[in-house]
């Protein structure tokens, strides 16, 4: 019988001999649900999309370390997706018109993939439990990374916008940003005993990942990180600054450098670009990987095309120019003289 579940409300029926309970916006929803599986209607028909991801959505992502991204891209599909679309309706010919419009208003493929991905899962879960099938989704062509990087040029008129207008607390976030590589929820979580003998180790409870890294503190971040300690006595010294105070600090810069139409232009391109930097001064990609705590290499890959082209030095490694030991092509105490 239908019933209030916090501010939602839950429908109980058999189906099959096995209990599903099933949440719904209002009580009429949830009992016009009990009604249709009474009366034999399959519950493919019954299940709606949005009810269906609120109600499996701790299954699904509860212990992820970041549900609050797939709860915006569950959100943004809940845009194009009626509350009353049953499961069943949603065909492949459907998720590419929905892709179409998500694209029509300039969203990304990238971010248009995360959020087919989210909804691939709900599919999925909800083919397991005999609801519908799993209509074929077909993903979105995305770059090998991002093409936005902060130039040295930008680099020091940002330097120089957050001191004169004197946001101290900005500037020690960017530039710790910008010469650690981490995310920007690591620097508001990161520990003040975390922090010594010049280095920051960003632990895997706060990571995205499960993994744990020891990253160098050199230069503006090192001083950014002097800055921000003097700035607050917390345990997270960062966290004195709020989130939604930085980002509006942040769309001031933008503003200041008149690149309000530059949509690549965020806070997370301070991570891509130290990465960029790293590979494009040539060190190693497997360093680059436990620097920026990727989880495959694959990902580290994005970057191989910045890594310089000059192989003398690896061809060096393989090959030294011997003392020849004779003149005649083939002499066998020079084998690979060949003419």
């Amino acid at each position: 019988m239908a019933r209030p579940r916090g501010n939602k409300f839950q429908a109980d029926v058999m189906i099959d001999g096995r209990r599903v309970r099933t949440t719904f916006d209002t009580l009429a929803e949830a009992e016009a649900y009990e009604k249709a599986i009474h009366k034999g209607v399959p519950a493919s028909s019954a299940v709606t999309f949005k009810a269906f991801h609120e109600d499996h959505f701790n299954y699904l992502w509860g212990d992820n370390k970041c549900p609050d991204a797939t709860r915006f891209n569950l959100a943004s599909l809940d845009v194009f997706i009626p509350s009353t679309m049953p499961l069943s309706e949603i065909t492949t010919s459907y998720i590419v018109s929905i892709t179409a419009k998500m694209k029509q208003g300039g969203v990304s493929n990238s971010t248009i993939n995360r959020r087919l991905s989210a909804l691939s899962r709900i599919l999925k879960h909800a083919e397991r439990l005999e609801i519908t099938k799993r209509p074929p989704i077909d993903f979105l062509r995305e770059p090998k990374g991002r093409e936005r990087t902060l130039s040295e040029t930008e680099e020091r008129k940002v330097d120089r916008y957050f001191r004169h207008v004197g946001l101290r607390r900005s500037w020690a976030v960017t530039f710790f940003l910008l010469y650690t590589g981490c995310r920007l929820g690591e620097v508001f979580t990161l520990h003040r005993d975390r922090v010594a003998n010049g280095k920051a180790m960003f632990h895997y409870t706060v990571t995205k990942t499960s993994k744990t890294r020891l990253v160098p503190l050199v230069g503006p971040a090192r001083d950014a990180w002097e800055l921000i300690c003097q700035e607050s006595d917390l345990d997270c010294p960062f966290s004195i600054l709020p989130k939604d105070t930085y980002r509006g600090h942040w769309t001031r810069l933008k503003q200041h450098l008149k690149l309000q139409g530059d949509t690549g232009f965020v806070p997370h391109m301070l991570r891509h670009t130290c990465a960029s930097r790293l590979v494009s001064n040539g060190i190693p990609l497997a360093k680059v990987m436990l620097w920026m705590g990727h989880t495959s290499i694959q990902t580290t890959m994005r970057y191989a095309h910045l890594a310089p082209h000059d192989l003398e030095e690896a061809a060096a490694s393989l090959w030294h120019e011997p003392i020849l030991l004779g003149d005649t092509p083939g002499h066998p105490e020079n084998p690979l003289r060949l003419g």
